[in-house]
């Protein structure tokens, strides 16, 4: 009936039944748990299992147990390898050593050589890493398969060791020293190694030294050679018009690199060029060196309307009419001039050498 459902004295009785059930459940564990401590107690003290197999045998007693060694003598219990495994040991260590210092000698070498005949950076840097390596290699495998190793935990104060003390760990080092096999193989190994690496500390001191002499920047142009087009053609005083350009070279250098020059005609009386440089572009007729100085990339545009030689490499612009100064672009030096003058037979030709060296800076050039 409804009146049952709600009836609040009746739900009350359901919680008193659950509460009976659960402290049940509980007296009756904590019963168990008394008695079996009551058993146990019992059979221990008539010393007897009720799982023997004879109620009546009693217990054997447990063997005494040694105790553990602590100290200085956990420390003298401590047995090291055996002389056989050990030569074991060494016979295989030594073929991992000699073939990596022999490794590393071979790197140095090829990093000495790459340095000396001018091979690109990445071989410096690889031929380099590969040395080191193989030193360290050589290093952590000595000391892992050629040197005898005890290890020993002791917790103890620091205490100052005494005089004999010192002088048994001093002979125990030098005898497990003398242990070693191949030594004179492997002390020359070691004097291989140190000595490459001697040569190329010795070798990088060449890249610290002054800037070079005069012999290394020769003469691109000399003075009185013509100026011909790539096909060979002498550039004349007609061969140009004004707002026009060509590239040109030494008579005897045809295609030659450093030597490649932009000639261009501008109106001379525009001419916006040093003091010094004055008579250096006759008829208008003015040459820059066509290597750029940002990265060496030609200059191959020239812009007729605001007179600029642009480099297509990274955009680098330079004024014409002001001596080829940088104006825009990552290039921070202005091109090389080439001095100019008109022979007798009304040929352009080189009044000298480059203002400088032409291409990207270098040798404390910017």
């Amino acid at each position: 009936m409804r009146a049952d459902k709600d009836n609040p004295d009746k739900e009350g009785h359901h919680y008193a039944l659950w509460g009976l059930i659960v402290g049940g459940v509980a007296f009756s564990f904590a019963v168990y748990r008394a008695t079996s401590k009551a058993l146990s107690k019992v059979f221990s003290a008539i010393g007897k299992t009720p799982n023997s197999p004879s109620a009546d045998l009693a217990l054997t007693p447990a063997p005494a147990v040694a105790p553990e060694p602590h100290g200085r003598d956990a420390d003298r219990d401590i047995e090291p390898v055996s002389r056989s495994e050990f030569e074991d040991r060494q016979r295989v260590g030594l073929v991992f050593v000699v073939s990596a210092f022999s490794a590393a000698i071979a790197a140095g070498v090829g990093f000495l050589f790459v340095y000396w005949t001018g091979g690109s950076n990445m071989l410096l840097g690889g031929t380099l890493a590969l040395s080191f390596g193989g030193l360290g290699a050589a290093l952590v495998l000595w000391a892992h398969w050629l040197m005898r190793e005890r290890e020993a935990v002791e917790p103890r104060e620091p205490l100052p060791s005494s005089t004999h003390e010192r002088e048994d760990a001093s002979k125990e080092f030098f005898a497990g020293e003398r242990q070693i096999h191949r030594r004179k193989l492997l002390t020359g190994m070691t004097a291989a190694v140190l000595g490459t690496f001697a040569a190329i500390v010795i070798s990088l001191l060449r890249s610290f030294g002054p800037p070079p002499a005069s012999f290394m920047f020769p003469a691109v142009w000399k003075r009185g050679q013509r100026l011909v087009t790539g096909t060979g053609t002498r550039v004349s005083m007609d061969t140009l018009e004004v707002g026009s350009y060509v590239t040109v070279f030494p008579e005897n250098s045809i295609g030659s690199v450093n030597a490649q020059t932009m000639l261009i005609r501008v109106a001379e009386q525009a001419l916006r060029l040093p003091k010094e440089r004055a008579g250096w572009a006759p008829m208008g007729y003015v040459a820059y060196s066509r290597v750029c100085t940002h990265a060496g990339c030609p200059v191959g545009e020239y812009e007729t309307e605001t007179d600029l030689l642009l480099c297509p490499c990274h955009q680098s612009t330079f004024a014409v009419l002001d001596a080829a100064q940088p104006t825009s672009g990552p290039a921070a030096r202005a091109l090389p001039q080439l001095p100019l003058y008109v022979d007798q037979d009304g040929y352009l030709c080189a009044g000298g050498d480059f203002t400088e060296p032409p291409g990207p800076g270098f040798w404390g050039m910017p």
